[in-house]
């Protein structure tokens, strides 16, 4: 995609002479990539408004830590690396603040919750249930199912074998 291309150049560019490039690329980088970012999240996280923070928490960090990318032409998986962390981060948050709301004293006032379609039921249930499994094999229901890579490609970025993988 020449927009990634020119994009990943100005970046760069930016690493190199911070002062050189205007932050007009860092808008570019918000919208070829948000919608992805959020997508992501939202696979781990099953709530719209959490994916959308952690999506923009993500391309903070990125802009913020642009001198640790060493390959700018991996500036996707990068971002998803950095988006995917963080989204597993605030899982794990809300677990341990649920477990903390579950010896909550039966006296103590439950949060309030909107409604929910049967559809954001099954979202969340599907999230809870990929949620519910380790690190290693998330990354890999995510690349499959979320991001339509194959074995192959999933055995590389992993580094392991892809009879591992399937």
């Amino acid at each position: 995609m020449p927009t990634t291309d020119l994009m990943i150049q100005a970046l760069v560019a930016m690493r190199n002479d911070p002062q050189g490039v205007g932050p007009q690329h860092f808008w570019q980088l918000v919208e070829r990539f948000r919608a992805d970012l959020v997508n992501q999240a939202y696979a781990l996280l099953g709530r719209q408004d959490e994916a959308e923070d952690v999506a923009q928490e993500s391309l903070c960090q990125a802009f913020q830590d642009l001198a640790q990318l060493r390959d700018p032409q991996a500036l996707g998986a990068w971002l998803r690396e950095i988006n995917r962390r963080n989204a597993i981060r605030l899982a794990k948050k809300r677990r341990e603040q649920a477990r903390h709301e579950e010896r909550l004293p039966t006296g103590a006032n439950p949060a309030i919750r909107p409604e929910r379609t049967p559809a954001d039921l099954e979202r969340e249930k599907l999230a809870r249930a990929i949620d519910a499994l380790p690190d290693e094999y998330r990354t890999v229901v995510l690349f499959r199912f979320w991001e339509h890579r194959s074995y192959e490609e999933i055995s590389q970025i992993l580094g392991v074998p892809a009879g591992t993988v399937k």
